[in-house]
């Protein structure tokens, strides 16, 4: 008798616990209402995972649903929802960028060339490709007198100046950075009057080469050697424009 009691027990736990079916955890749900109690995970039942939100209206105003997560609203999705002058950009609203007059010499008409997006004259186009930093010319420490390389550099860049009739030339003086900088300025003035000088016995217009000194304010180089120190100690010919006349 006492042991078919406890069969019989048996039996009905077996069968009661079989009919109790286990509560989800760990962030498994097969719906919304098993995440609600399950703590550190969202409250929205996603393909069987407890997440943050499964479509943008279970986010709060201004916020949308991305890969489950609440993110703030973006500010646009094309230019059309941006203001006039305005382009989106990284789903933000920016100034555009003022379009480009011309990417290429056949689209400015006879007589000009395009540089950085403008037409402008052929001749301030070829004027500005004369000097430059990759036509500088060098000196020695505590020195503005030109040896012959730095000559024969400025013989090229004079007849390039004056094939492309170059009116305004500028010629500028640099140092490296030893020294005080109201001495290198000084320094800087006297390279550069070196240089106008000598492009001025080629024939350019005395008129039409002025000089500036940067003195020690505007290096190529920032290291702190001889090689670096040689290479701030130049100087350079940039041309302004050309006569259009």
């Amino acid at each position: 008798m006492r042991r078919g009691l406890l069969l019989s027990l048996s039996v009905a736990m077996i069968v009661s616990l079989a009919g109790c079916p286990s509560k989800p955890k760990n962030g498994e749900c097969k719906s919304s209402g098993d995440c609600k109690e399950q703590q550190g995970y969202g409250k929205v039942c996603v393909e069987g995972r407890c997440q943050e939100c499964g479509v943008d209206t279970d986010c709060q105003a201004g916020f949308v649903c991305r890969e489950n997560k609440c993110t703030p609203r973006p500010e646009c999705a094309q230019d059309s929802d941006c203001g006039a002058g305005k382009t989106c950009q990284n789903e933000r609203c920016v100034v555009a960028e003022p379009r480009a007059e011309c990417s290429a010499d056949e689209q400015c008409g006879p007589g000009r060339g395009c540089e950085a997006g403008r037409c402008v004259a052929k001749e301030s186009t070829a004027a500005s490709a004369c000097g430059g930093d990759d036509n500088a010319v060098h000196f020695g420490f505590d020195r503005a007198d030109l040896d012959p390389q730095a000559r024969s550099t400025l013989e090229t860049v004079a007849g390039c100046l004056k094939s492309a009739r170059a009116t305004r030339v500028v010629a500028e003086g640099y140092c490296d950075e030893r020294g005080t900088t109201e001495y290198n300025l000084h320094l800087g003035e006297r390279r550069a009057e070196a240089v106008r000088k000598y492009l001025v016995n080629l024939g350019l217009d005395r008129k039409s080469v002025k000089t500036i000194s940067y003195g020690k304010e505007r290096p190529v180089c920032n290291e702190r050697n001889e090689d670096c120190w040689a290479k701030n100690r130049r100087g350079v010919v940039k041309a302004e424009g050309a006569d259009r006349s």
